[in-house]
């Protein structure tokens, strides 16, 4: 029995007692099976009173679930329990149920239902039996593989509404349903914890089936479609295509897996076929060689009916009519022995000339079907080779067409995660007395007097972290500069954090920048069709002024010039390179002509910001098509107090300029995440020459370097707020700089 037979005996009271049925009758917006709790016994000692017939008495409705698995709906009617049975009859609840049984209320009914499901998946799990089940099937997830599903069959919230006409609860549309007190809220919250999901009457569904629990549809759509539900866009719609998009390529997975299948059962095919051809040709070689053998004793006994009609028709001369005796004759000797001898091989001629002619005869029946075998073969060929041909056409298309989309799919995957991302890494050499701790490979945690101040970022790198894992968070964007992007990575903190272990490394541990120069050489040496021209640039910015650090000269200034959105440096020193050993030799020397002191916080400390640009252009030489990508690598000198280096003299205005330009970076991303009308970019020369790498114009990684030693606790906090106002930075969609075929103007898509 379920609700339904308690709606209907409501409805049947309404008649007799239109109170009781009023409070009997459960509120439209409610859900029908969520029954409402009343204290019930467990036995007859702990039944209620009965009160007088006067007094108004309401329904308290509730389950009964005997031990026979029949489920009955309960109410009491003044003081005496009452149930409703088979027939639709109200009839006295017996004393003796109590211990055959048990009453089912909304605490004991949910904490039962999760037992139950428990139990049955403990035992779908354990119990192999289960998959002779009809209720047992799969189901192919992209990235997890094949799991098992099964049927469940569990109570669950469903939402109805009444209809006075039939007098029924029916089922709430899911146009409607999502709109109602109870509903509305649990949708708002997984589409706030889940932003690229925007359908409501998907997720209504999803509520529909997991009891309305917010938090299970949230975990299944996450397990289901990963972390692209986390992203969200400027508009709706568009996330919404991205997740379609998604589940397009999961069903394009499944089918792809459905003709592998398909594939590995027609090789199974073909190899029985093959087995059955053979059994097939063994067979014809025993069948020829018995026709050849009867062929032989088919000429063997025409021979001899040969000789058997000669002997007749000899006999038959020799039946002559009897005439006069004539004049006798001699006969000639004839020697017996040589005439058996002639016959015999006169015998073995005839069965020789049989077989030879039979032989013949098939040899050249066996040659014009073999011929006519042939004539079909080529032309089946010939048919097949055509279509082979287009089939390949067509695929070398589709395979354009796949990497092209293979290619957007990954520059949009990098605008998703953001055209700039932001990392961590932490100072190796342990102090006595750390102020940071990392609580996830995205945030870390600084300690200040109690308190703790919790910062995250796209990647958090602890002091174990090597130089390999370092480099592997700006795989993606080094392999867009190939393609023609501009990519700029830079490193920023105080002095002594690790910015140039970073960015240069040392001669067995190289930094970023050394295995960003191989793996843009790798890259150009894989693509074969694209012939790449390289050229590399260093400058420093010391004391606010630009020096060429590549310059047979020295003591040349250097000034920016703008041309519209393109920033560059007339007479900066450019040097072609072509392999690993000439970057490295032009790197070197740039770096012997940095300015380095060593002040009170780090013996050889940068007193000035290092610019190194590496142009890559690339001519397709079947497409004619010529990209031009830009890699800037920056390694910012550190930021320092006064009181802590004790800088002195040309010290202490190495200093100034230094944290003056810093602060007008700090500006220059204070404006772009406020969205700003104007950008202070011309307020130093680093952010004058950084201004197409940050305004929108390149995919930007930033490396904020922190020291754990809780005497630096200040800078590092100084560092960190630095690093998460750049993490709420939204830089523009990139442009790819590619000049078409036949000096058709620069197309940027």
């Amino acid at each position: 029995m379920g609700s339904g037979a308690s709606v209907n005996d409501a409805t049947r009271l309404a008649d007799s007692d239109p109170a009781r049925a009023e409070s009997a009758a459960p509120a439209e917006d409610e859900f029908t099976n969520l029954r409402p709790t009343s204290p019930a016994g467990a036995s007859s000692e702990t039944q209620e009173e009965p009160l007088p017939e006067s007094e108004e008495v309401p329904l308290a409705f509730e389950s009964f679930l005997h031990n026979n698995g029949t489920l009955y709906s309960c109410f009491s009617q003044h003081g005496n329990r009452v149930y409703v049975d088979e027939s639709q009859d109200l009839q006295t609840f017996p004393n003796d149920w109590y211990s055959q049984g048990r009453f089912i209320t909304n605490t004991n009914e949910a904490s039962s239902t999760q037992l139950q499901v428990s139990a049955s998946s403990q035992q779908v799990v354990n119990q192999p039996a289960v998959r002779d089940d009809d209720r047992v099937s799969s189901i192919y997830i992209q990235g997890r593989g094949t799991f098992m599903t099964y049927m469940f069959e569990e109570r669950v919230n469903v939402c109805r509404y009444f209809d006075p006409q039939s007098g029924l609860w029916l089922l709430l549309p899911l146009q409607w349903e999502m709109n109602i007190d109870f509903v509305k809220p649990r949708v708002k919250h997984v589409m706030a914890s889940l932003p690229g999901l925007v359908d409501q009457k998907e997720i209504t569904a999803a509520l529909r089936q997991s009891n309305y629990d917010p938090d299970e549809v949230i975990s299944v759509y996450l397990s289901i479609f990963g972390d692209i539900l986390l992203q969200s866009s400027s508009t709706g719609d568009q996330s919404y295509t991205d997740l379609n998009s998604f589940r397009a390529h999961l069903e394009k997975d499944r089918i792809i897996e459905d003709l592998r299948q398909k594939l590995r059962t027609e090789e199974k095919e073909i190899e029985n076929h093959l087995q059955r051809n053979s059994y097939l040709a063994r067979e014809a070689r025993y069948l020829s060689d018995m026709v050849q053998h009867l062929n032989q004793k088919v000429a063997e006994l025409e021979a001899d009916q040969q000789e058997a009609h000669e002997k007749i028709r000899a006999l038959l001369t020799r039946r002559t009519p009897t005439v006069p005796p004539a004049k006798s004759v001699p006969k000639p000797t004839v020697d017996l022995a040589q005439l058996r001898q002639v016959s015999k091989l006169t015998r073995g001629l005839n069965i020789s000339n049989k077989q030879l002619r039979s032989t013949v005869r098939q040899v050249l029946t066996d040659m014009q079907n073999q011929l006519e075998q042939l004539r079909e073969a080529v032309a089946t060929m010939t048919q097949i080779e055509q279509e082979a041909a287009g089939v390949v056409e067509e695929l070398r298309t589709l395979y354009r067409k796949e990497a092209l989309e293979r290619k957007n799919l990954y520059n949009k995957l990098l605008e998703l995660q953001g055209n700039i991302r932001v990392f961590c890494r932490c100072r190796g050499n342990s102090p006595p007395s750390t102020c940071v701790e990392m609580t996830s490979d995205r945030e870390v945690v600084v300690v200040q007097k109690g308190t703790r101040k919790k910062f995250q970022f796209d990647k958090v790198y602890p002091p174990s972290t090597s130089q390999e894992e370092v480099f592997e968070g700006t795989l993606p964007v080094i392999s867009s500069c190939v393609d023609g992007y501009n990519v700029c990575i830079l490193a920023y903190g105080q002095t002594g954090s690790g910015k140039t272990y970073t960015m240069m490394g040392t001669k067995d541990k190289p930094g970023v920048n050394i295995r960003s120069v191989r793996e843009l050489l790798r890259i150009c040496a894989e693509k074969e069709k694209v012939s790449y021209t390289l050229k590399i640039s260093m400058l420093e910015i010391y004391n606010d002024s630009l020096n060429d650090l590549l310059s047979k000269t020295s003591g040349t200034t250097l000034e920016i010039r703008v041309q519209g959105k393109s920033v560059s440096v007339p007479g900066l020193t450019q040097i072609q390179v072509q392999t690993e050993e000439d970057i490295l030799n032009v790197m070197e020397t740039g770096e012997k002509n940095r300015k380095i002191a060593s002040t009170k916080m780090n013996i050889e400390s940068s007193r000035s910001h290092l610019v190194l640009t590496l142009v890559v252009e690339g001519t397709d030489s079947v497409s004619g098509v010529t990209s031009r990508g830009t890699l800037t690598l920056c390694d910012l000198a550190g930021s320092e107090r006064i009181s802590k280096t004790e800088a002195k003299g040309q010290r202490l205005v190495e200093a100034a300029a230094i944290n003056k330009s810093l602060t007008a970076l700090g500006q220059v991303f204070s404006a772009l995440r406020s969205n700003a009308l104007h950008i202070p970019f011309r307020n130093s020369k680093l952010t004058h020459l950084l201004q197409p790498c940050l305004s929108g114009d390149a995919k930007c990684c930033v490396f904020v370097n922190v020291s754990p030693d809780v005497r630096n606790i200040v800078e590092t906090l100084s560092t960190l707020q630095f690093g998460s106002t750049i993490q709420q930075v939204a830089l523009g969609k990139a442009p790819q700089n590619i000049v078409p075929a036949k000096n058709m103007k620069t197309d940027r898509t």
